[in-house]
């Protein structure tokens, strides 16, 4: 609720679009971050988690 209101400010105030980051905003914005929260989850689930590079 307060993330939807602090939004809604922003775009009254500065008169500006609303732009819908997109749903893995905060992943493309701090890839390492994400990679630490996936470990962190994935072990308190007593799970190994292992990460590989995509070759096309």
């Amino acid at each position: 609720m307060h993330k939807l209101a602090i939004a809604s400010w922003h775009v009254l105030h500065d008169k500006a679009p609303y732009r819908v980051l997109g749903a893995d905003h905060f992943t493309r914005r701090d890839p390492e971050r994400a990679m630490r929260r996936m470990i962190k989850e994935a072990n308190s689930l007593r799970l190994s988690i292992r990460f590989e590079p995509i070759t096309a």
